[in-house]
């Protein structure tokens, strides 16, 4: 009979040192290159956010003149149940998406035969109902 020759081999399991340090270098880098082009679109969805409110109060306020016949002084004037309100869902006025209130007149003067309802981001980008 023959003997088979089988050589034990003598290797320990896991990464060295310097493999783990590679792998976290190339993370970082992907990182590096990644997280910039996610910055800009919390921006756009602030910005989103603002035009879908505008276009919400710019209808709460048109149903408003529809049954009062003028347009309120003040956004809060969507919320009277004296004259006819609330025209707004959630019974509030809501706030733009850099926490301030909305800028609203009647009449405009860039809608001069209507309402302005505008904000402005931090970065002085206008979301407005003119444009």
């Amino acid at each position: 009979m023959k003997k088979r020759n089988y050589s034990t081999r003598s290797s320990k399991s896991g990464f060295t040192l310097i493999e783990i340090i590679l792998v976290v270098v190339i993370i970082g880098i992907l990182a590096g290159i990644g997280l910039p082009k996610l910055g800009g679109k919390s921006d756009k969805a602030k910005i989103a956010q603002a035009q879908g409110n505008i276009n919400m109060l710019s209808t709460a306020i048109i149903e408003f003149e529809i049954i009062n016949g003028d347009y309120p002084t003040t956004l809060d004037g969507l919320l009277d149940e004296s004259m006819g309100g609330p025209f707004l869902g959630k019974k509030n006025i809501p706030s733009d998406p850099w926490d301030k209130p909305y800028v609203y007149a009647a009449p405009g003067a860039n809608n001069t035969h209507m309402f302005d309802i505008s904000c402005t981001s931090p970065k002085g980008i206008s979301i407005n109902n003119w444009e």
